[in-house]
């Protein structure tokens, strides 16, 4: 088993609910002005020093063992949430996070969740280079930089959107240039992840209590799965 994902740093403890315990798990900050890495794999757990891992920077900096309680471990699930446990259920925010697979393109009406400000996102047109512009605005709630958007039967990433703004000539930039002109079919949340519901039973995953690296309000990367024994 093996999945990837990403979600909006914490700066606290944040459990990573992916429906399994995973053997490996690797973590990056992509927003810090170095970035960080840490990597942590079952062999490390009957450590003293690393048994959460061990922490990286970028630039080359001092390498950092990771004690119990200093960095990733595994998370067996089963813990119903209440109003204590889970901070909070804000996008962006909370402390069991699960993954969001949701299409917010559409506008919030009739019991449907979407970001769109007053229409259905339904096409991308392309500007020029990276850039083009939807024909509606997004609210920024769910849509933003990070946001996984589907063209015509092709994936793309969101890499500049401001809240507001979409439908403009050059407002919408992605991570590949000249992308044709076409209906849009999907966009996922900028997060990835997202707060599971109180009164909902968490899944297995792995908790980070790093905060270096789970610093607030940064884009936090992952990798983890299973070594298939």
């Amino acid at each position: 088993m093996r999945i990837g994902g990403k979600f909006n740093g914490t700066a606290a403890d944040v459990y990573i609910c992916i429906g399994f315990v995973p053997d490996f798990v690797k973590v990056w900050n992509i927003e810090a002005a170095t970035p960080l890495s840490i990597e942590w794999n079952v062999g490390m757990s009957g450590g003293l020093l690393c048994s959460e891992g061990i922490l990286r920077a970028a630039d080359g900096g001092a390498t950092q063992d990771l004690a119990n309680g200093e960095g990733i471990k595994p998370y067996q699930g089963s813990d119903l949430l209440t109003t204590t446990t889970q901070s909070s259920v804000t996008y962006g925010e909370g402390v069991y996070l699960v993954e969001d697979s949701h299409d917010y393109r559409r506008f919030t009406s009739g019991g449907v969740i979407g970001d769109a400000v007053a229409v259905d996102i339904t096409t991308w047109t392309l500007y020029s280079g990276y850039t083009g512009y939807f024909n509606e605005d997004v609210n920024g709630t769910y849509i933003g930089e990070g946001s996984r958007i589907m063209i015509d039967g092709k994936w793309y990433s969101i890499v500049k959107l401001a809240a507001g703004e979409g439908e403009a000539t050059d407002e919408v930039t992605l991570n590949e240039t000249g992308v044709p002109s076409g209906n849009v079919e999907a966009i996922y949340g900028m997060y990835g992840f997202k707060p599971l519901a109180v009164g909902k039973v968490t899944p297995a995953g792995f908790r980070i209590s790093n905060t270096t690296l789970n610093a607030n309000d940064k884009t936090i990367v992952f990798e983890a799965g299973t070594y298939g024994r």
